[in-house]
């Protein structure tokens, strides 16, 4: 090994200044590429370093946010016209513990004062309208549309160990969300999120035949969402698939089935 390097410089210190040059720019252009294979195209350091993403759930168009439980409605107001007791006292609250702030005005302010013949006036145009002195109204809470989970599926480790919940989450309008809870994956270059016609367990290939691509995946790890093309019809496309774009590799996949 020794002769051999030896033969080697002896070679190289034999050989002109150009060529040494020449041969100096080959072997840096050579080392460049090869950083850039191993850090850009290949990415190996991102399969060492997790990508942790932790998205609440999804909120949709129409006001519905995922995880939010329903809003009951409000019982009637205990301290509303006509809902008290006639010998009902009002409770005194508790003083507050910062004593050092003035309290707050009660009554009418400055300028809030009504004379005789305005209340006069005022009381003789509610009788000329035929306006009750009280007219209660106790109206029910809008219903909110209510989030429901239309189908659902675990992932199986296909080329990288992965595992986790999906779920399709739909508030009736026809939006829908893709979700992920307590998910994991390696990671690696250009992860994306397909919707494949092809079963979970099919070869590599089919699951590029008939697919959507959601997006990039947001994190190897955690919970995320994706929200779902309207017209799309998931009895058909019924695997979710954690797809390499760069190497055609699938990381994971997870059949739906309908809830």
């Amino acid at each position: 090994m020794k002769q051999l390097i030896s033969r080697l410089w002896g070679w190289l210190k034999a050989l002109p200044t150009r060529a040494k040059v020449l041969i100096a720019v080959v072997l840096a252009a050579l080392l460049g590429v090869l950083i850039w294979l191993v850090f850009f195209w290949f990415a190996f350091q991102t399969y060492f370093i997790d990508d942790k993403v932790d998205e609440a759930g999804p909120v949709f168009d129409s006001g519905a946010v995922a995880g939010t439980p329903a809003v009951e409605p409000a019982g009637p107001d205990p301290t509303a016209a006509g809902s008290a007791t006639p010998d009902a006292e009002p409770t005194a609250l508790a003083p507050e513990t910062d004593t050092s702030a003035p309290a707050p005005a009660t009554g009418p302010m400055p300028g809030d004062e009504l004379s005789e013949e305005l209340i006069a006036e005022m009381d003789e145009a509610m009788e000329e309208l035929g306006m009750p002195e009280e007219q209660p109204v106790e109206e029910t809470m809008p219903e909110m549309p209510q989030i429901q989970v239309e189908a659902s599926g675990e992932f199986i480790s296909r080329s990288h160990p992965t595992q986790g919940r999906v779920e399709v989450l739909g508030d009736g309008t026809g939006q829908r969300f893709l979700r992920f809870e307590d998910f994991r994956t390696d990671n690696g270059p250009d992860l994306n999120v397909y919707l494949s016609a092809a079963p979970p367990d099919a070869p590599v290939g089919r699951f590029t035949d008939v697919y959507v691509d959601l997006g990039d995946l947001k994190g190897n790890v955690g919970s995320q969402n994706y929200e779902i093309p309207r017209d799309l019809d998931l009895d058909v496309y019924s695997t979710v698939v954690i797809w390499c774009v760069r190497f055609s590799v699938v990381f994971g996949a997870a059949e739906l089935v309908t809830s």
